[in-house]
């Protein structure tokens, strides 16, 4: 019994000892300062995505679905016309349901028209060309598109950006650990730890990013201001300082 519980004693003290050690190793060394550096950089956008629909509605639904069937083929092939490679036009949606209200007009009270059935083809197309999307959206428009929305401008290859941000970031979190090393009397030394969190895109300036624009009768077409995007790196920087 004696030795049962001398067994169990040095075990619950190595146990001890490990869970000591650990919570240590993820603690900060000892004479450190710990900050957060923030950098940006900012770019034009030179890709867009945009959803392009078809819907159609009529009391048969064969001719419902095959009118949408053959709208949405016209806005295809006007896409790949326009510039739009094949592989950048993806389907994502294919609907039909019943609208049991229908067309009011069709009866002589409202809410008791003839039912009709609706259906809709939408497509999600990738504009490579930024100085292209007006014309995309407008020979959307006119081979048949009924639905267009969704237009979200990005940077296809954000390397470049990210290496400025982030070598911003590193300089904000020096200065930083500067100012904090010298209000606390020591001298800022060499980095221990450094961490990255990469932030997404976000808009530069909102006041020259307009949404597509279809003026009157569609004569103007679209007016499109792709405006910059700016790309945010965060670091978090462990650094020694000496006393």
């Amino acid at each position: 019994m004696k030795k049962s519980v001398v067994i169990l004693t040095l075990l619950m003290t190595f146990m001890a000892v490990v869970s000591s050690v650990s919570a240590q190793e993820n603690l900060p060394p000892m004479d450190t300062i710990t900050v957060i550096g923030t950098g940006s950089a900012a770019g034009s956008p030179d890709i867009a995505t945009l959803e392009i629909g078809v819907e159609i509605r009529n009391e048969d639904i064969a001719i419902a679905f095959s009118e949408t069937n053959n709208t949405i083929d016209d806005v295809i092939a006007a896409m790949v016309e326009a510039g739009v490679a094949r592989e950048d036009i993806r389907t994502t949606g294919l609907n039909i349901y019943r609208d049991m209200y229908g067309n009011p007009m069709s009866s002589g009270m409202v809410g008791e028209g003839m039912p009709v059935y609706v259906v809709s083809n939408n497509i999600r197309i990738t504009i490579r060309d930024i100085a292209n999307v007006a014309d995309v959206i407008n020979a959307a428009v006119a081979s048949g598109a009924t639905n267009i929305y969704g237009l979200n401008f990005g940077i296809d290859n954000r390397a470049t950006l990210e290496s400025q941000a982030r070598a911003d970031a590193i300089a904000d979190a020096r200065t930083r650990a500067e100012e904090l090393a010298s209000l606390a009397g020591a001298e800022l030394g060499d980095i221990v730890i450094i961490s990255e969190y990469s932030g997404g895109y976000s808009p530069f300036d909102l006041m020259n990013l307009a949404a597509p624009r279809i003026e009157s009768g569609f004569g103007g077409g679209a007016t499109i201001e792709p405006g910059q995007l700016s790309v945010t790196v965060q670091v978090q920087v462990t650094f020694r300082i000496n006393r």
